[in-house]
C-alpha cells in the first residue's frame, strides 16, 4: 500500500504523460507513440522504486514497534506459535481467530487499533493530549511516562510535580476489542509499556478519561498502570516474566500476545515435532484417541480443565517465586500448586506464602482494607467481571464433579463469538444435560409459562449480579433466589432483577408458596417499596450501577414495564459515580420516546442537573404516551406525581461507602 505522497506523486508522473501524449498525437503521431513508451518506462522505473522505498519504510516501522513491545518467543519452554498450528487444525485456527480472546492484546497497527487518531485533542485531570495518524502508525502526545515513572518510583505524585513539556510518543500495542480498547506507549528506558490515559468506547466510538469507565470511587484520582505489572499475566500466551530487571519485571516475554492455542493447550513444540510423521497422525485420528504430547481441555476432568479458564478467569494469588521468575502453571496442571484461589478468603495459601503478595504478609489488611469486599459479595460470591472460576467453584454442580466451563462454553464451533457459548447453550439445554427431570417438568418447577425467560434456567440461577465493563454479566455461582440471602448479603434476588416493579414482600410471599421457603422478617420499606427503587434510592454504587443496568435489560423490561423507570434513571444521572451516570443513560435511551435525550456523563454537574429536570419534564408530558399508571410500590400517587418527599427521604440513606470494584 502506497503512502499518501507516493500515490501523488505517480498520479502527477501519470497525468503529465498523458498531456504530453494527447497534444503530440495530432501532430506527429510518432513522436506520440516515443512519449507513451518512455512514461511507460518512466512509470514502470517509478512504481518499482516507490514499493522499494514504501517497503522500506514499514521494514523500518516494523522494527520501531518491535523494539518496544514485550520480547516474543518462548522457545526455551517449549511454546511455538500459533501460526503453526494452523496447518494441521484449519478450522480450530480459524474459529479462534474469529474471537475476542486473539484481539485481546495487539500490536499497533492499522485494523488492529480502533479509536479515532484522526487529529483529536483530548483533556484530562487538567493535562491535554493529542492523537494523529501517521501514515500507518498511532501517536500520542503525552507527558513522558518515564518521567511519571521514576517519580512513582519514588513515591513522589506526579500531580504534586510541574511537568515537563509534553512528548510525542508512538502506540505499540493495544488491549480490548469488543466492548473498550486502550492504547500502550513504550519507555525510552526499559521493555515496560505504560498506558495512555483513555478509553476507546467501541459502541459509542468516543473516547472517554480511564477513570471515568471504571466502577471508583468519585475522588479516586489519576492512576498510573503498567502492562508488565499486571495485565501481562492473563492478556498474553502465556504470561511471564523472563530476565526481569528486579524488582520492576520490565524485561517481559511472552509467547504471543492475545490469547492463543498454547494458552489452553500448552506448550506446542514437542506436538508439532511428534505429529511431522503422518503416519502417526493418522493413526491419532483413526484411533479417536488422546495425543500425549498436547492438552486438550475436552479430555481433562471437570475441576483440571475448569482451571485452564481460571487461569486468567479467576482472583489468583502466586504462591512462591512464580510471579518474579515467570508463571509456571500449564494447562492440565493443578493451578493450586502455584496459585492461591481466592473465594471470599485466601484458599490455600500458608502464612509464609503471604509474603510473597506484593512484599508483605500484612498487605492486604494494611494496605488494601477493602480488598475482598470489592472483590466479593459478602457471602463470598464474587462479584467483579472476568473472575468466573471464583464464582464456578463454589456452585454444587461443580463440587459434585459434573461441571466445567466446557459444558456451556466453547473456543471453537461457537454460536455466540461474545459469550463463546457452545451452539445451543443460549437455552435450557445447557441445565439439561445433568437435569432432565426438571425439563420434564419444567412449569412445575418454575412456575412460568415455558417458553417465557421465567422459565429459562440461568435467569433464576445464574443472575446478572457480577459487574464490569459498565455492564452487569452472569454470576457462575449457581445458587436459588433467596429473600435471606438478599438481606444478609446486599445482593438483589433473580426475582427482583426481573420484576424490577415489585416489593421484596411480594418475592418473599411467592417462594414461600412455591418453593417453602421460611417468610423472611422485612423492614416496612421492604414491603412497601419497590426493591428495585431501594438499591436505586438507598443502595451502595454497585447496587445502583445494577438497578440501572437492569432497567435497561429486555427480559426485564417486558416482565415489569418500563413506563415508570425515566424519573428514576434521571435521579441517577446526577450520580457521583460517573458509570453510574453512563449505564443510566443508556438504559434511558431504549424507553420509547426517549432515545434523543441529548446526554453526556461526563458533563459537570450544573448541567447534568439541567438534563434530568429535563427528562423528567418531558416523562410527565408522555405520561399517556407511555401508559404511566398510579403505583404505590413505585412511589406514583393516583395524581400519577412522584411522592417527592419519599423519594428524597430514601434518597437521603444512600450507602455513600467507597465502591472500587477492580474490574
Amino acid at each position: 500500500m502506497y503512502s499518501i505522497v507516493a500515490q501523488g506523486a505517480l498520479a502527477a508522473a501519470l497525468l503529465i504523460a498523458v498531456i504530453l501524449y494527447y497534444r503530440a498525437r495530432a501532430a506527429r503521431p510518432w513522436r506520440a507513440a516515443s512519449i507513451l513508451a518512455v512514461a511507460l518506462v518512466i512509470l514502470t522505473v517509478s512504481d518499482t522504486t516507490v514499493r522499494r522505498a514504501d517497503a522500506r519504510r514499514r521494514a523500518v516501522s516494523v522494527a520501531s514497534l518491535r523494539k518496544d513491545l514485550p520480547h516474543l518467543g518462548l522457545p526455551q519452554r517449549g511454546y511455538a506459535a500459533a501460526s503453526r498450528c494452523q496447518a494441521c487444525h484449519p478450522s480450530q485456527h480459524a474459529s479462534w481467530h474469529r474471537s475476542y480472546h486473539r484481539t485481546m492484546t495487539q500490536a499497533a497497527v492499522p485494523g488492529a487499533v480502533v479509536g479515532d487518531f484522526n487529529n483529536v485533542e483530548l483533556t484530562s485531570f487538567g493535562r491535554s493530549y493529542r492523537l494523529e495518524r501517521r501514515g500507518d502508525e498511532f501517536w500520542v502526545r503525552i507527558v513522558d511516562p518515564d518521567w511519571e515513572h521514576d517519580l512513582v518510583e519514588q513515591g513522589v505524585n506526579p500531580d504534586t510535580q510541574d511537568p515537563p513539556p509534553p512528548v510525542w510518543k508512538r502506540v505499540v500495542m493495544t488491549t480490548g476489542s469488543h466492548h473498550h480498547q486502550t492504547c500502550w506507549v513504550g519507555s525510552a528506558e526499559s521493555k515496560e509499556l505504560f498506558n495512555v490515559p483513555f478509553v476507546w468506547l467501541i459502541d459509542d466510538r468516543r473516547w472517554a478519561p480511564r477513570e471515568h469507565v471504571f466502577l471508583r470511587p468519585p475522588d479516586f484520582g489519576r492512576s498510573f498502570d503498567r502492562w508488565n505489572d499486571n495485565c501481562v499475566e492473563c492478556h498474553s500466551t502465556p504470561s511471564g516474566r523472563e530476565l526481569a530487571d528486579a524488582p520492576h519485571f520490565t524485561d517481559t516475554r511472552v509467547s504471543e500476545l492475545g490469547i492463543a492455542c498454547e494458552a489452553c493447550h500448552g506448550p506446542g513444540e514437542e506436538h508439532i515435532r511428534a505429529n511431522m510423521n503422518p503416519t502417526r497422525r493418522y493413526a491419532l485420528h483413526l484411533g479417536r484417541t488422546g495425543d500425549p504430547t498436547i492438552v486438550n481441555p475436552a479430555r481433562l476432568d471437570a475441576q483440571r480443565s475448569a482451571q485452564v479458564c481460571g487461569q486468567c478467569h479467576g482472583l489468583n494469588l502466586f504462591k512462591g517465586s512464580a510471579q518474579r521468575a515467570g508463571i509456571r502453571y500449564k494447562p492440565g496442571d493443578d493451578l493450586r500448586l502455584s496459585r492461591g484461589i481466592l473465594r471470599g478468603r485466601i484458599d490455600n495459601v500458608g502464612p509464609d506464602e503471604m509474603d510473597d503478595f506484593h512484599g508483605s504478609r500484612s498487605h492486604m489488611a494494611t494496605q488494601e482494607p477493602t480488598y475482598f469486599s470489592d472483590r466479593f459479595w459478602p457471602d463470598g460470591m464474587v462479584r467483579v467481571s472476568g473472575r468466573d472460576h471464583n464464582g464456578l467453584i463454589e456452585s454444587p454442580c461443580y463440587q459434585g464433579g459434573r461441571l466445567s466451563c466446557l459444558n456451556c462454553h466453547a473456543m471453537h464451533g461457537y454460536a455466540s463469538r461474545a459469550g463463546q457459548l457452545a451452539a445451543g447453550m443460549d437455552s435450557n439445554a445447557a441445565c439439561l444435560q445433568c437435569h432432565g427431570d426438571v425439563g420434564a417438568r419444567l412449569t412445575e418447577h418454575t412456575h412460568h409459562a415455558p417458553n417465557s425467560t421465567g422459565s429459562l434456567c440461568y435467569n433464576c440461577h445464574m443472575p446478572h449480579t457480577v459487574y464490569g465493563l459498565l455492564k452487569n454479566i452472569r454470576s457462575h455461582w449457581i445458587d436459588s433466589p433467596s429473600v435471606a440471602v438478599a438481606q444478609a448479603t446486599g445482593r438483589p434476588n433473580a426475582c427482583n432483577l426481573c420484576h424490577l416493579d415489585r416489593t421484596l414482600a411480594w418475592t418473599d410471599q411467592h417462594l414461600q408458596e412455591w418453593y417453602r421457603h421460611a417468610p423472611a422478617d422485612l423492614a416496612p420499606e421492604q414491603r412497601t417499596v419497590a426493591d428495585s427503587l431501594l438499591w436505586l434510592l438507598t443502595g451502595d454504587a454497585n447496587q445502583r450501577a445494577i438497578a440501572a443496568w437492569h432497567m435497561g435489560w429486555e427480559p426485564a423490561r417486558q416482565a415489569s414495564g418500563d413506563a415508570w423507570m425515566p424519573p428514576y434513571l434521571a435521579h441517577l444521572m446526577m450520580d457521583p459515580y460517573s458509570a453510574v451516570r453512563y449505564i443510566s443513560e443508556r438504559s434511558l435511551r431504549r424507553i420509547d420516546g426517549f432515545g434523543g435525550v441529548v446526554y453526556d456523563f461526563l458533563e459537570p454537574p450544573e448541567a447534568l442537573r439541567a438534563r434530568r429536570q429535563q427528562i423528567i419534564r418531558l416523562w410527565y408530558q408522555r405520561q399517556s404516551a407511555l401508559g404511566v399508571q398510579p403505583r404505590a410500590e413505585l412511589l406514583i400517587g393516583l395524581d400519577r406525581q412522584l411522592d417527592g418527599s419519599e423519594l428524597a427521604r430514601l434518597a437521603s440513606q444512600r450507602n455513600n461507602r467507597a465502591v472500587d470494584l477492580r474490574e
